[in-house]
């Protein structure tokens, strides 16, 4: 946490922002469609305002974003500044260059609980939906112009991390967004954009889905659920990182299952865990144990060593005590 954090509304973000110049937006590696509409979107609102920017993520961005990404062209500049988007914690950042990765983050907007407050400002609503919402209030309570390019990045932005409107995080203020998103732009593919982000699948993928859901392991009387992905399997299926996006809600498919956990190992070795939670568990707060975060209903977290199946029994049994305790309560 950094001790001069200081958490700002929206006329005092607007009046910050006003006043950068040559800005470097950054987001997360493993990009998602939150930090990619909500990189992106800042990137239309500072052209809006006659200010140069740019998006920077560690990792490539995936290609069924193209609808956010078509006709995008960064300029090349040396940043004055640099600002975050969906950015919980800078460690999230992952393999940037530098001057990127030890950069002094003036502005970070967020809705993660469990932001560690890592700018220098923050302009931060938990209880939003996803970054994107928090984007679409400040864009309202600013007074400026809902350009379709924005309607694009806000809708997929929500769209994605609410599971296409079917998790809790989906509340009131997501519904009012994206209804005026479209009553904006009737015409925007929104069944399209839906297809391509909730439906399509690769062969690779599944494949992929029928060998994790094959080999799923329960615990706790069926009210856990983990999935384990090698890196030899991933190998195998040729499946690429933008074709494992989506598999952490596999294990919640399960009636019945409280808490699902996806392990997905990497080839040097260390392990990218992915948590979801149904009614009566934070699982941000088990994430937490392991230096990670997120929300209360998703998280993640990084093992960086150990043998497959004792990572995996390690999970279960962290998962079983939080059950209880969430149970409890």
């Amino acid at each position: 946490m950094t001790e001069s954090c200081k958490i700002i509304g929206c006329g005092e973000a607007f009046s910050l922002l006003h006043q950068l110049r040559d800005v470097n937006i950054l987001i997360h590696r493993s990009p998602d469609g939150d930090c990619i509409g909500g990189g992106y979107a800042l990137y239309h609102i500072l052209r809006q305002l006659g200010i140069r920017s740019r998006v920077t993520c560690a990792d490539p961005i995936p290609p069924q974003f193209h609808d956010i990404t078509d006709g995008v062209t960064f300029e090349d500049f040396t940043p004055a500044c640099h600002v975050s988007v969906d950015v919980a914690d800078r460690k999230l950042f992952g393999d940037l260059p530098d001057p990127d990765r030890n950069a002094n983050i003036l502005l970070c907007i967020d809705h993660h609980i469990s932001n560690t407050r890592y700018a220098r400002n923050l302009h931060w609503d938990p209880e939003a939906s996803a970054a994107c919402e928090v984007l679409f209030r400040f864009i309202r309570a600013q007074k400026l112009t809902l350009t379709r390019e924005l309607a694009v990045c806000l809708y997929i932005g929500m769209a994605t991390d609410t599971g296409c409107f079917q998790y809790s995080n989906a509340g009131a203020g997501c519904f009012e967004a994206v209804a005026e998103i479209k009553r904006a732009f009737p015409d925007l593919p929104y069944a399209r954009i839906n297809r391509e982000m909730f439906v399509l699948k690769t062969p690779g993928r599944i494949a992929l889905d029928a060998n994790l859901m094959q080999n799923i392991r329960f615990a706790a009387d069926g009210r856990v659920a983990l999935i384990f992905a090698s890196a030899e399997l991933l190998s195998r299926l040729q499946v690429t990182d933008d074709d494992t996006d989506g598999i952490a809600n596999l294990p919640m498919q399960v009636r019945g299952v409280e808490i699902g956990i996806t392990v997905k190992q990497k080839e040097d070795g260390s392990y990218r865990i992915s948590l979801r939670a149904g009614d009566h568990v934070d699982v941000s707060a088990m994430a937490k144990r392991y230096d990670g975060g997120g929300h209360v209903k998703a998280a993640g977290l990084t093992i960086h060593s150990g043998m497959p199946e004792a990572v995996c029994a390690e999970l279960l049994e962290t998962a079983k005590e939080f059950l209880t305790a969430g149970q409890a309560q």
